[in-house]
């Protein structure tokens, strides 16, 4: 953690994060292997005034797979984002597609309870069903694949963890299985639960097939 303060509009960082602070917000100081792909080389400034349904702010992947879906209603859409198109958070992703919480669905029901757990892991694996569901109908080369996701013990956590998960994962309906040891050298006793059917690909390709398929139904990108 670190404290900033707001002086005359503008944020005051300590001098070890300032680096990566640009003049318009956070600067991201990191690179992946995404980054090279061009998403949407014909994003422009947005210079004068322009009319539409639905202005979408925010072009990672949330932002262009909302103004797909709203292009596939017919609506008229503009995507607007202040950077280059998907060079944020989606451009840095792990690009691993799954569709249970990060933090533990056993965490997650603690916080907001069984049915908001159920919820959040359909939803999620309605937007990854989805996902594979486009690369197919618009035949974006995107190195999409279905395979297992792990979640086994680390250094000191004791086993009693993965059975509260196991349970907890049960219980919202996700598929799971139940083993000993992963595929990973030193790691041949740990406790763990293997979730089928997750998903990978490369987010920045299959954005680039979005972006082609949404400028195609109208869709206008600026950055």
């Amino acid at each position: 953690m670190f404290r900033t303060a707001q002086t005359n509009g503008t944020w005051d960082f300590p001098p070890r994060y300032r680096k990566v602070v640009s003049g318009r917000g956070f600067g991201m100081a990191s690179t992946s292997l995404w980054m090279s792909v061009d998403v949407a080389p014909n994003a422009r400034p947005l210079f004068q005034n322009e009319r539409c349904d639905v202005a979408v702010v925010g072009a990672g992947i949330a932002g262009l797979s909302t103004a797909y879906e709203l292009a596939q209603r017919n609506m008229s859409v503009i995507v607007i984002d202040r950077a280059r198109i998907a060079s944020g958070m989606t451009a840095r992703t792990t690009a691993h597609l799954a569709p249970l919480c990060d933090d533990l669905m056993s965490e997650f029901k603690k916080l907001r309870g069984l049915e908001a757990a159920k919820l959040f892991y359909e939803s999620h694996a309605a937007a990854v069903d989805r996902i594979e569901e486009i690369q197919e109908l618009e035949n974006i080369d995107c190195s999409f694949r279905r395979l297992d996701g792990y979640l086994f013990q680390g250094d000191g956590m004791p086993a009693d963890v993965i059975d509260k998960e196991l349970e907890v994962v049960r219980e919202v309906g996700a598929p799971v299985d139940r083993h000993v040891g992963v595929p990973l050298r030193g790691c041949e006793d740990r406790q763990a639960l293997k979730y089928p059917r997750q998903g990978t690909f490369h987010p920045l390709k299959y954005l680039a097939g979005l972006v082609r398929a949404c400028e195609v139904r109208g869709v206008r990108v600026f950055s």
